[in-house]
């Protein structure tokens, strides 16, 4: 990193835990628009949702993010900007059983592309994922919601909760549903949501249809009756 402050946001106090995370790729920069219009809409509607508490990274990559302001590849797939300052792929420096340090990017349609990426010299090497597993651990939420574009998709992991949020996302905003054996099968290596899974933490991957728009309705339209079904099940 150069530098450049990881910002989080709390918003109530209750008991039942959410944290949502943006652009741990920092070409996604959609990711970012969104994060700051669910803290806006999250503060507007904290009476609303006083047993939870909400934590909302608008961006884990900012020096990433920084560089896809200033290079934004509209007609190259916007894919300035996706790693750290280190040229490292946050999202396969996790500390999993599948680090390596050279990993694949799957992309496209159908997810039909593999580009190699650099996942760093060993497993939780960079600053941005210390911090954040470090959050994760002490924090723990009951459910992460990781946001990504743009696959217009959303897989949850193993656990009864997520496939259920999954499957509800899915329904109310349109993104196609994908299966852990699916996304299992992009072989994907030292992610985020393979340590959630071996830290029994659910976690949703919600990928927007668009590298630069928020999609913003939808998302809110979906996060409303998600943190409907998330209350009603710890009744």
């Amino acid at each position: 990193m150069k530098g450049q402050d990881i910002n989080c946001y709390q918003i109530n106090n209750g008991q039942l835990k959410v944290l949502f995370v943006s652009a741990i790729h920092g070409n996604e920069v959609g990711t970012v628009k969104l994060g700051h219009q669910l803290i806006n809409w999250l503060f507007e509607n904290r009476k609303k949702y006083q047993k939870f508490t909400f934590n909302i990274i608008p961006c884990l990559n900012p020096d990433g993010y920084r560089l896809a302001l200033k290079n934004p590849d509209y007609f190259g797939g916007g894919r300035i900007g996706r790693l750290n300052s280190h040229k490292v792929d946050l999202n396969r420096n996790f500390d999993t059983p599948t680090f390596q340090p050279q990993a694949s990017w799957t992309h496209g349609k159908d997810y039909a592309k593999k580009t190699q990426v650099f996942a760093g010299p060993h497993a939780k090497s960079e600053p941005e994922i210390k911090a954040l597993t470090r959050f994760i651990s002490t924090k723990k939420p009951i459910v992460v919601l990781s946001f990504h574009n743009a696959g217009n998709d959303i897989v949850g992991n193993r656990f009864e909760l997520a496939q259920r949020l999954a499957k509800i996302f899915s329904k109310v905003s349109g993104y196609r549903f994908i299966s852990v054996k699916e996304w299992t099968d992009f072989g994907q290596t030292g992610s985020s949501f393979e340590w959630c899974t071996i830290n029994q933490i659910p976690i949703l991957e919600i990928e927007a249809g668009n590298r630069w728009r928020s999609d913003w309705p939808r998302h809110k339209k979906a996060i409303e009756v998600l943190l409907k079904e998330i209350e009603k099940s710890a009744l």
